[in-house]
Formats: C-alpha cells, sequence, structure tokens
C-alpha cells in the first residue's frame, strides 16, 4: 500500500553501481530501510543529494510489513537547513545524533512523539544558538527519557553522586564504578531543562563535558543491551575542542 509520511535520514549507503540503501525514521512508519534505483546517476528522478543523513523528507513509500527492503515512490524536502551544511560544529554534533539515534532504535515501529521531538531538535540545531558544547548531552538526556530510563530527581541537596547503574542520586558513592562525581554531577540538573531554552554553564569546563559524555555513554550502555557507542563521537570531541 502507499503510505505519506515525513521522515528523517538516519544513513544512506552505496549500493551496486548506482543506488542508494536509504535508512529513514519516519513518523508513521518508524525505522525502515528503502533502496533508490538510480539515484547516483546524473540527472536522477530522486537524486543522492535528497537523502543526505539529517535530511527530513516529505516521502510517499510503498509499504509492505513483511518486505526488508520498500521502495520510495515520491520525494520532496521537508525542512531544509541552513547553517548544519556549513557549520563544522553543527554538522558533527548531527552527525553524532543520527549516530546515537539509530543505535537506539531496535525495532521498526511507529513513535510519532519521538520522531516529532527529533524532528525539532535538528532544526534547533540549525538555528541561532550559543549552547552548543552542551547541546548534544542535553538531547541525550531527553532521549533517555523517551527510551524510559530517563535519570530520576534530586530529592535532597545531600544527593551529590549520580548512580548510573540505578539511574537516580545518592549520597554517597554506590559500592560499583559506574557513577558521576560530586562536581559532574552538579550539572545534570540544569542541563535537562527543556531544549527550547539555551542553557548557560558557569563552570562547566572542556573536562566537565568529557566526564558526562563518558557518564552518558556509560548510562546508554546499562540501560540498552544492543546500545553501540557512537564512532562519531572522538570527532565530537576533536571539534568541540577546538
Amino acid at each position: 500500500m502507499l503510505v505519506k509520511t515525513t521522515g528523517i535520514v538516519l544513513r544512506n549507503l552505496k549500493y551496486g553501481e548506482s543506488s542508494l540503501i536509504v535508512d529513514i525514521f519516519s513518523r508513521d512508519l518508524g525505522l525502515q530501510s528503502y533502496i533508490v534505483n538510480g539515484a547516483r546517476k546524473p540527472r536522477a528522478a530522486m537524486a543522492a543529494s535528497l537523502f543526505q543523513v539529517m535530511n527530513q523528507l516529505d516521502i510517499v513509500v510503498y509499504h509492505h510489513e513483511k518486505a526488508s527492503l520498500k521502495r520510495i515512490k515520491e520525494v520532496t524536502p521537508h525542512t531544509v537547513y541552513q547553517r548544519i551544511p556549513v557549520d563544522i560544529r553543527r554538522s558533527s554534533i548531527g552527525v553524532f545524533l543520527v549516530e546515537m539515534i539509530r543505535n537506539t532504535l531496535a525495532h521498526a515501529e511507529s513513535y510519532p512523539e519521538l520522531f516529532d521531538y527529533l524532528a525539532d531538535t535538528f532544526v534547533q540545531l540549525d538555528s541561532q544558538r550559543n549552547d552548543l558544547t552542551v547541546f548534544a548531552l542535553r538531547v541525550m538526556l531527553d532521549l533517555s527519557r523517551y527510551l524510559g530510563f530517563q535519570p530520576g530527581e534530586q530529592i535532597h541537596p545531600n544527593e551529590v553522586y549520580f548512580d548510573l547503574q540505578e539511574g537516580t542520586y545518592r549520597a554517597s558513592p554506590p559500592e560499583h564504578v559506574h557513577y558521576l562525581l560530586p562536581e559532574t554531577t552538579a550539572f545534570l540538573a540544569p542541563l535537562r531543562e527543556p531544549l527550547g531554552f539555551e542553557v548557560t554553564l558557569p563552570g562547566f569546563t572542556a573536562e566537565h563535558r568529557k566526564d558526562m559524555m563518558d557518564g552518558l555513554i556509560m548510562y546508554y550502555k546499562l540501560h540498552l543491551d544492543q546500545f553501540r557507542e557512537p564512532r562519531s563521537r572522538i570527532i565530537l570531541q576533536q571539534v568541540l575542542s577546538s
């Protein structure tokens, strides 16, 4: 059957001499893989440039539940980014987030609320923001909420350690090694502010950012069996530190 929906490109792979295989997370169909024949040919009806990672597209697809590779009938741009393609910081953050998303979506299920959040996230990334150094951290915390393992709330001021294994604050270190030290835990609550608002974190250094990233990557590993650490993380750290 034909389905019209909006999607975000999460991966594209060259296939054969001129085709692409594209992973798209769409609002109505979830994560699906599509083959686009001839996309890399000159003057292709559906050009490869449309399927760049992060692109938001309006698509009409032939959807068959049992088919592992589906086909696209029509495609048009839904959102055209202005800054992401020309700003290495924004593009590096975006590539990292795409890899995070792809590594956490294990099933081809529709999740409209998550799709709407992610679509807005990339629009936010493309906008005029001053908090790019912590943008990925904030999205990682938000994404954990949609995936069902968001951190608990700090109840008492003396709870200065964050237990990554349990997802809770503690007054003393847990017996295992997976926790954030107080100097890093102190920044966790401010980073959970809604993404629509920019945050300023006085005293939040590059070392704090690295420790927080290490901690959140471990948090995902502890709570998602299939999670793989994004390879683009190293590039992101280098770009944000330059």
